[in-house]
């Protein structure tokens, strides 16, 4: 499966960048589209998400930031490597990939530490410790492993190497192990019938032809027999790289990087570290590969197809690190760069989804019962129910068919969804606030712009303190200049505006308020777009 293709609005959504997002989504995906995925940059709005329970539609993913990862790395995968392992495996493993360091993993595939070629290249001395396969807690059959041997017959007492380890020539003759311990020897009918003798619970015979073994082992033998096709000395030597990488691995002080930290991050741990080589994990703490530094060099970038906005300002954090592939928007056309030719479609219509409703009839597709739901719940919440001077003929025929698809009576269903969401009392300042805000830039000052819509603007009287309250929180917590909030009244036609901050100037400027007041209802007001931001614009280049 490929790199997820997001589709989102601009921040603090409201219904038209949510429905957009998934309307253009499912139509990307009838085309022939893999991997299309609506997406949000923000909460889910009391209005929007009355449409989307009206019509069954799920809630598109949130995202936070659309920056690269670590996910978006072509980073090495890894044979894994588990704490049980012998070092001989482990070895083998970073010869074959060229790596020199490598994840070691508990048997839930967790991280349990790593190892590296400097760490492995201690246990290559050799047997110098005939006690340490029993310190170290080795597996038993990391022995015919790592010996490329085979067990012929017999059984060892315990799983794990519970004696000593000898060589045949160590010991005298006649003398007694336990029945624990290891013998090592040559393949020759008296050494083997001494290393039996002497009740070992293991015999390990060298020099053997593995294809056509010809070792004479006593009848009624009973410790295990294990034929090795190594020479003695050369068995004697590397039988020490079946002890687990558990006893070498470094567990502590680790750098690894989970899937979703941004390359930002990874580049200020990378260039404060002696290491090269990184583990990755996933959300389930899991090891996925390794990176290594040259990868931050080859990133693939997250690929992104925008709605109902163009500006940066609006859009996810680190949009500019992504690859734009696709805008479609009926706002004005802003300061957004992108590094390759993109698809654009703009048009002067009250509402996103008109346009995109128009591209399902283009393409001889029929949106779902769903999807048009949602569309048509976007065009009714953007043009006011057809009364804001945003709305165009286009936006009203195409919601009248999108009604029929829909199966709902269209005046009927804009007056419920927009009561809904201008229920002021039934929201907090906050939620007033973030509804549906935008950051803009009026000259040299920063704004944010908010816009609810209600039925009754009384309502306003009864949460005014607190909405003022958390706009001056605002512009702290945003460092802006001004805050605008503009309350549209669809059954008056009107909208009250309030304004606070150091550049208040501007709203006083272009609405009249009163430099003692903090707001005025304007007659005939209701378009952000229309009426709004181009007199802020305005004020700001007569300033």
């Amino acid at each position: 499966m490929g790199k997820f293709i997001y589709v989102f609005g601009h921040q603090n959504p409201d219904t038209d960048s949510i429905c957009s997002a998934i309307a253009y989504a499912h139509l990307k995906s009838s085309l022939g589209y893999d991997n299309v995925v609506a997406a949000r940059l923000g909460a889910i709005s009391r209005e929007t998400n009355f449409a989307l329970e009206k019509f069954g539609a799920r809630e598109p993913r949130l995202i936070t930031h659309i920056k690269p990862q670590v996910s978006d790395m072509k980073f090495y995968k890894v044979q894994p490597i588990y704490t049980v392992d012998s070092v001989k495996k482990a070895w083998d493993v970073m010869s074959a990939n060229g790596r020199p360091m490598a994840p070691v993993l508990y048997p839930n595939h967790k991280l349990a530490g790593v190892i590296t070629i400097s760490d492995i290249a201690k246990a290559y001395i050799g047997l110098t410790d005939n006690t340490v396969l029993r310190e170290k807690k080795t597996p038993f059959v990391n022995i015919p492993a790592v010996l490329d041997g085979k067990v012929i017959t017999g059984e060892y007492v315990d799983p794990y190497v519970k004696g000593d380890v000898y060589t045949i020539a160590s010991l005298n003759y006649g003398e007694e192990l336990n029945p624990e311990d290891i013998v090592m020897t040559g393949n020759n009918k008296q050494l083997i019938e001494m290393a039996i003798g002497t009740n070992a619970g293991c015999v390990i015979v060298t020099g053997v032809d593995m294809d056509d073994p010809k070792v004479c082992i006593p009848e009624n033998t009973d410790c295990a027999i294990i034929y090795v096709p190594h020479k003695f000395f050369k068995a004697v030597k590397v039988i020490s790289q079946s002890i687990p990488v558990a006893s070498l691995i470094k567990k502590a002080d680790v750098t690894f990087f989970e899937i979703d930290d941004t390359i930002d991050e990874v580049k200020e741990v990378m260039l404060d570290s002696q290491y090269r080589h990184f583990p990755v994990i996933n959300k389930e703490g899991e090891v996925e590969g390794i990176i290594s530094k040259r990868h931050i060099l080859d990133i693939q970038k997250k690929k992104v197809i925008l709605v109902d906005h163009n500006e940066r300002a609006q859009s996810a954090l680190g949009i500019e690190q992504a690859e734009i592939l696709e805008i479609v928007d009926h706002h004005r056309v802003a300061n957004l760069d992108t590094q390759i030719p993109v698809f654009l479609r703009a048009e002067p219509v009250g509402c996103t989804c008109t346009i995109i409703a128009k591209m399902y009839q283009e393409a001889n597709i029929m949106p779902p019962r769903e999807i048009a739901g949602l569309m048509l719940s976007a065009i009714l919440s953007d043009t006011l129910v057809f009364k804001s001077p945003t709305c165009t003929e286009e936006d009203k025929k195409i919601a009248k068919r999108l009604a029929k698809i829909a199966e709902v009576d269209l005046e009927a269903y804009g007056e419920e969804l927009i009561s809904v969401g201008g229920a002021l009392d039934k929201l907090s300042p906050k939620e007033i606030l973030e509804g549906d805000c935008k950051s803009f830039i009026f000259g040299d000052y920063k704004a944010m712009v908010s816009q609810v819509n209600t039925t009754s603007l009384r309502s306003l009287e009864s949460v005014k303190v607190g909405v003022i309250y958390e706009m001056e929180r605002t512009i702290e917590r945003e460092n802006v200049d001004l805050a605008i909030l503009i309350v549209t009244d669809i059954l008056l036609g009107g909208s009250q505006i309030l304004a606070v901050g150091p550049a208040k100037v501007l709203a006083e400027s272009a609405f009249g308020i009163e430099p003692d007041k903090d707001s005025i209802y304007l007659d005939g007001v209701c378009s952000r777009k229309k009426q709004i931001v181009p007199q802020l614009t305005m004020a700001a280049q007569n300033k």
